[in-house]
């Protein structure tokens, strides 16, 4: 790739990374907690034990550690450089 076709990427100030990466941490938190309520309520059976029932509950899991996942990584991101300079 020559010179002239590359574009400068910007560059995040440390706080400003941190604070981004701390607003993506909370974000994604919400839709996990979300999730997380409607597994465990399926898991205990509050919506009853049908076939459907069981998958929903499957994927309300996924959507659980997915968001969760996202939230994890969001708030270590803030612990390495160069959010932690």
């Amino acid at each position: 790739m020559s010179p002239e076709t590359c574009q400068e990427v910007p560059v995040w100030e440390p706080a400003d990374l941190r604070r981004h990466l701390t607003e993506e941490s909370e974000f994604f938190v919400r839709p996990a907690a979300t999730y997380r309520a409607y597994a465990d309520a399926k898991g205990r059976g509050d919506f009853g034990d049908s076939p459907q029932t069981q998958s929903l509950r499957i994927a309300a899991e996924t959507g659980a550690r997915l968001y969760g996942a996202l939230a994890e990584w969001a708030e270590w991101a803030t612990t390495v450089p160069p959010a932690n300079f």
